[in-house]
């Protein structure tokens, strides 16, 4: 007899972004140059702080407790405080996982009905949907200057239609600031998605792994406006640039019986704990030390100054590009080409990706990964291709963060923006697209 595979898993592709990330490792290891647009990985280096605690607690090797090391778990509870409120904190039990991603899965798990996906959204969430076998719902969304918008009224009229529909809308995943669009859903916005959710008994998983790479320094989150039903996924993979240390943080509310007990059974079945020298070295990252609070900072100013100058040199180009807000995305939209790409036989997202990795080396995502409809002429970029020790050690010693740094520590940004010209010259009918090179 034959072994099988699930049909789930046979139709499941590899994850966009890392398939991305692979595709330019190799080409690259072959001799090629290649531009990195399609994986968002922060390039700067660990802390010295964090290297130090890393290697003192190298000698740890026990198993360690489902919830997280006891220590970890206080210095997450206290980092947040000022941040959730008493409230919160009060009213929560905190989580540490191998990576905020499983979390998100296992809060899918845990919670029976469909999700609700605003879209865009990460490229994760719907694909661990379907891998439990959950409907998923999508919530449109206004992408604009002014941020990320879901519209309260909008998101019950989902809600209600669906449950008309004979589906089981009951959980819905936020993000902000967002993959893949580097907007913010704005600080009044919350209170009434909030409200709509507690009304009509739907959890927020408000994913925040990018909350502290906000370029105007301001923590926006859900969890204090509906305490009772929002679970808050985090760690420190992209405003510490930790992604391989694989730590995250889940807020889980008391609010909904059963739920934590619930996650440390899947835990207990599953990862069993993070690895304990991680976790010991990463109590650190919690203890607001100045030295790592500066760390932050630097790099987010960074992150502003790179994908700022990615969205004004597509903007030069002709293609709308709203001006980002934090993490470190721009999410493009090439409408304005439209009909002249259509005619020279472009009319989806996926093979403007295409074009643009064969003929130009650039690697990017479509819009389409991100849940957006296969004609919606949408990207996703990552401005993260540079050298990001050098850049920020350029930073720390002084360099001005202006157009000049970028063209000295970020040749390879200005390159690609300027392949979006020539791109949208040859498909798109753009005859006087500027150079991002112009003054």
């Amino acid at each position: 007899m034959a072994i099988k595979l699930t049909q789930t898993i046979q139709n499941l592709p590899h994850s966009p972004t890392l398939w991305a990330n692979d595709l330019v490792h190799q080409k690259r290891s072959s001799g090629e140059t290649v531009y990195h647009m399609g994986f968002g990985e922060s390039p700067f280096p660990v802390p010295e702080r964090l290297k130090k605690a890393l290697a003192d607690a190298a000698h740890r090797k026990e198993y360690l407790k489902a919830d997280g090391l006891d220590a970890l778990v206080e210095a997450v509870r206290e980092y947040y405080r000022p941040i959730y409120g008493d409230e919160y904190i009060k009213s929560t039990d905190i989580l540490i996982a191998p990576g905020s991603k499983l979390i998100l899965y296992a809060l899918q798990m845990a919670i029976e009905g469909d999700l609700l996906m605003p879209v865009p959204s990460w490229v994760s969430y719907d694909p661990q949907a379907k891998m439990l076998h959950t409907e998923v719902i999508k919530v449109p969304t206004k992408l604009d200057d002014a941020g990320y918008h879901i519209d309260p009224e909008t998101l019950r009229s989902v809600i209600q239609k669906a449950r008309k529909a004979g589906k089981n809308p009951t959980k819905i995943i936020i993000n902000a600031p967002s993959n893949p669009t580097g907007l913010t859903i704005p600080s009044e916005e919350l209170p009434a998605l909030a409200k709509v959710c507690e009304e009509e008994g739907v959890l927020i998983i408000s994913d925040e792994i990018y909350g502290f790479v906000s370029f105007d320094g301001k923590y926006r989150t859900c969890a204090p406006h509906a305490p009772k039903v929002t679970a808050v996924t985090t760690g420190l993979s992209k405003h510490l640039s930790l992604g391989g240390w694989r730590v995250g943080v889940g807020f889980i509310p008391k609010g909904v019986p059963g739920l934590h007990n619930a996650l440390r059974c899947i835990v207990s079945e599953t990862w069993s704990c993070v690895s304990a020298p991680v976790q010991q070295a990463c109590v650190d990252a919690y203890k607001r030390h100045k030295d790592i609070e500066d760390h932050i900072q630097a790099c987010t100013d960074i992150h502003e100054l790179m994908n700022k100058t990615i969205a004004e040199g597509l903007r030069g180009h002709g293609i709308i590009a709203p001006q980002p807000q934090g993490a470190f995305y721009n999410y493009p939209d090439f409408a304005p080409f439209r009909e002249e790409m259509a005619k020279n036989g472009v009319k989806t997202s996926q093979q403007v990706h295409e074009i643009l990795l064969k003929e130009y080396n650039l690697a990017t995502l479509p819009g389409s990964a991100f849940g957006a409809e296969p004609e919606v002429l949408t990207l996703r970029l990552s401005g993260c291709d540079y050298d990001g020790a050098k850049a920020l050690a350029a930073y720390m010693s002084g360099e001005k963060l202006n157009r000049a740094f970028v063209e000295k520590h970020a040749p390879r940004v200005l390159k690609a923006i300027d392949i979006f010209g020539e791109f949208v010259r040859k498909y798109g009918g753009q005859k006087n697209a500027s150079s991002s090179r112009a003054a």
